[in-house]
């Protein structure tokens, strides 16, 4: 067993715990996520090398995407998911369409080498980032707010299996591949219906709720043990482990709404109710107090900057991928057009198109299967941090120029000209 080597790692947490000080104590107008990418990059290889990516790094950063997953799979709320799934079925398929001809265009033109990992890429959505800001401006239980949520969410889906399927880390043919997708669904679905039969055992809740809180946090350390019984799961059937680290935390987040009764959209936020409410907020202070900030610190370390500034066509991909990262999502926004206002369709896709969480996930697994070179991968985290950067800012200046609706059930029938 190799050494561990503790002042790397005192480096590593270090600018995990500075770099959000370090935004508010110099009042830059950036993201959290972005400033620790950054930091990252500014102790590592392509700054100062102070920092650098060791075994314990990349044991943290694993463990890091995993749980990042995990709680990225605790945004999705099944609530979330009632309404209209047809059309945004429809426009989920549409920016597959369009991301698809976008990644033949970036290989047509050498700009990267796998068609596959562009079209993860340009269908996901950082997720939190939408619910937070629809939380913030009252229109998470709006036409608008059900129609973006479940929008990501697909996309989210999406992203994770895609990725499960073309790097799954085996030679197994294609369909063999989708099969066992298919298989890993249906099992995830299988113990997903168990957990949340078991959830409604009087006595088994009683034993949860005696051991919630003290030292045992037994639902912590059940989630965790989910998280990781499923990645090993997916691994087993020769699929990606993020995907098994992303269902668990989908299975958590319905057993959890089911527990707490939450039955309301407007119930989705900062302020989940009940026991199961501070459950969910202790799994995101480990996954964003802890665990993502290492994956996103050492994502920075792993980041080309000289690879980048040396590479035409990676300055090049920058710009143009942001567009596509725009385009994939803001134009199947349009077939929401019969349920809202054009400025809501605007904000909506808009809010779709904000990436950053699963690109950086996307980009390291591509990079680790050599479907990325260095100037591509930097190029591409570089086009999504300059959209979480930008956008939320513009939809915001769009939202507070909109009448903020009455938080109720929302009226989901086509909107009158």
């Amino acid at each position: 067993m190799s050494e561990i080597d503790y002042l790397n790692l005192l480096g590593l947490v270090s600018i995990a715990m500075l770099a959000p000080l370090l935004v508010d104590l110099l009042r830059l107008p950036i993201p959290d996520v972005v400033a620790m990418i950054l930091a990252g990059v500014a102790v590592g290889g392509s700054g100062l090398g102070w920092v650098e990516v060791d075994a314990s790094v990349e044991l943290l950063s694993a463990l890091g995407l995993a749980y990042l997953l995990f709680v990225s799979g605790l945004e999705i709320r099944a609530i979330a998911l009632r309404g209209r799934i047809k059309v945004s079925m429809a426009a989920f398929f549409a920016s597959l369409a369009i991301a698809l001809v976008a990644a033949i265009g970036f290989r047509a033109a050498g700009l990267v080498s796998n068609i596959g990992i562009m079209v993860a890429v340009l269908i996901t959505t950082s997720l939190g980032i939408v619910v937070v800001l629809l939380k913030d401006e009252g229109r998470l239980a709006t036409p608008m707010g059900q129609l973006t949520l479940l929008g990501a969410s697909l996309g989210d889906f999406g992203s994770v299996a895609l990725l499960s399927v073309l790097f799954s880390g085996d030679d197994s043919p294609m369909a063999v591949r989708v099969l066992l997708l298919v298989l890993f669904a249906v099992a995830l679905f299988t113990l997903g219906a168990a957990g949340v039969r078991m959830s409604s055992f009087a006595r088994l809740r009683r034993a949860f709720a005696r051991r919630a809180g003290g030292a045992s946090r037994i639902v912590v350390r059940t989630s965790f043990t989910l998280m990781v019984g499923f990645a090993a799961l997916a691994n087993a059937v020769g699929l990606e482990a993020i995907l098994g680290a992303f269902a668990a935390g989908v299975v958590v987040s319905v057993i959890a709404d089911r527990v707490a009764g939450v039955d309301d959209i407007a119930a989705i936020g900062d302020d989940d109710p009940g026991a199961m409410g501070e459950v969910r907020g202790q799994l995101e202070t480990i996954g964003f107090g802890l665990m993502a900030p290492l994956f996103f610190v050492s994502s920075g370390l792993r980041f080309d900057l000289g690879a980048l500034l040396d590479s035409p066509e990676g300055l090049a991909l920058v710009p143009l991928a942001l567009l596509a990262m725009i385009a994939t999502r803001l134009l199947p926004a349009l077939l929401f057009a019969p349920f809202l206002d054009r400025r809501e369709v605007l904000a909506s896709g808009l809010l779709m198109s904000i990436k950053l969480t699963f690109v950086v996930a996307t980009v390291q697994i591509g990079s680790e299967a050599g479907a990325l070179t260095p100037a591509a991968a930097s190029a591409i985290i570089s086009a999504a941090m300059i959209s979480v950067i930008t956008i939320p800012t513009l939809v915001r200046w769009i939202l507070r120029r909109m009448p903020v609706p009455a938080l109720e059930a929302p009226d989901m029938s086509p909107a009158r000209a």
